[in-house]
Parts: structure tokens; C-alpha cells; sequence
């Protein structure tokens, strides 16, 4: 499969590159500056550009079977995860590009969540308000979309090695809750293939 990671310099995103490779893949790796993925492998494209640019991103997208985003708001604007987002959706919509694996956080809710108040919840949402306002509204553009999607919502990120299994869930995240970048990686390999969470947004912890 010919697949795209948008994001692929970041700790998450190298790991999802190396694991896409290892099974076969053929992955073009958008960064905004190549120095820093460090991957060399003869299935492997390296193109510079800015998620937030469509032009560049179109050019990404064309001619690949599915999309693998870890993209976040760190050291970007505040609209990094929608704008982007809608950015990759408008260019696979275009080229018919189906299916689309990106990462989310688990401090926003969905409905299927049926989720309760609460302090911890209210504080973080005062706290961190343009940042989950801006993965709300990436949400919102997913849903918006004719593209099959998964938006894997994760809690505290750890560089432990591979669990080998992971919890998918609907619910509210307990503090203590984590996931292995590895996991998630290999999580979301297997959502290029897998029908079970499409259009959905599952939390996933160790």
C-alpha cells in the first residue's frame, strides 16, 4: 500500500514511519524539515512542506491509497488540527482517497462517550481551551468528510516498548491512563485495513 504520514518527523510519526515500512508499505513521510526523520529505506519518500499550505498537501496525497496523520498543535497555531485536517480530507476527497488514520486526544469527548462533568474535565477545558477547541473542530471536518476515518484518541504518550496490546474504548480516560507510541503505531497500521472503528473515534490506553 502507498500510504502518506503527515507528521512524520514528530516522536509518534517516525515510529509510524519505521513500522510502515518493516510490513512493506511504501510511505512518503511529509515533514516540515527532512534533518530530522533520520530514516533512510528504499520504500521511503521524504517531501518537505506545510500541512497548513493545501497546495502542498494535495501534491502529498495524490496518487496514495490511504492517510496517516500525527499532526498536533506543538509550536503551531492553534488551528494546526483542524486546519490541517481539513487541508488532507479536501485533497484525498478530490483524488478519491479513501482511508484516513489520525491521532486525537482523549481529553475531548464524542457522543458515543455519554460522558459526565466534571472538575478535571472543566479545568482542563479552561486550561487548555484553544487547543480543544481545535481538536473538536477536527472532529467536526472528519465528520463533515466522505472519507473513511479513524481518530484515535490518546492519552499521555510514553517511549516504553510495544505492550502487544491496547484497550479501544468509549468512555471518560482516567489520569493515570497511557499508551506506547509504539502501540499506537502498530494501532493504527492495523486501522488501514480494519473496518471496526470507521467514523469513529475510539480512546486507546495499555
Amino acid at each position: 500500500m502507498r500510504i502518506v504520514v503527515f507528521g512524520a518527523s514528530s516522536a509518534s510519526g517516525k515510529l509510524l514511519v519505521e513500522k510502515a515500512l518493516s510490513v512493506g508499505h511504501h510511505v512518503t513521510a511529509f515533514v516540515r524539515d527532512a534533518s530530522k526523520l533520520g530514516v533512510t529505506h528504499d520504500k521511503l519518500k521524504t517531501v518537505t512542506g506545510d500541512a497548513l499550505n493545501p497546495s502542498q498537501v494535495e501534491d502529498a496525497v495524490r496518487g496514495c491509497n490511504a492517510v496517516l496523520s500525527t499532526l498536533g498543535p506543538k509550536g503551531k497555531p492553534a488551528v494546526m488540527a483542524a486546519q490541517s485536517t481539513k487541508n488532507i480530507v479536501d485533497a484525498m476527497q478530490k483524488h478519491g482517497v479513501k482511508r484516513l488514520v489520525l491521532v486525537s486526544v482523549a481529553g475531548i469527548a464524542v457522543p458515543q462517550d455519554n460522558r459526565k462533568k466534571n472538575l478535571i474535565d472543566s479545568l482542563l477545558k479552561l486550561l487548555l481551551k484553544e487547543v480543544f477547541v481545535d481538536r473538536e473542530n477536527q472532529i467536526a471536518v472528519l465528520n463533515a468528510s466522505t472519507v473513511d476515518w479513524v481518530a484515535v484518541r490518546v492519552p499521555r504518550l510514553t517511549d516504553e516498548p510495544a505492550k502487544g496490546s491496547v484497550n479501544a474504548f468509549f468512555g471518560s480516560p482516567n489520569p493515570s491512563f497511557k499508551v506506547t507510541r509504539a502501540d499506537l503505531a502498530d494501532f493504527m497500521l492495523e486501522q488501514l485495513t480494519s473496518d471496526q472503528w470507521l467514523r469513529q473515534a475510539p480512546i486507546l490506553s495499555n
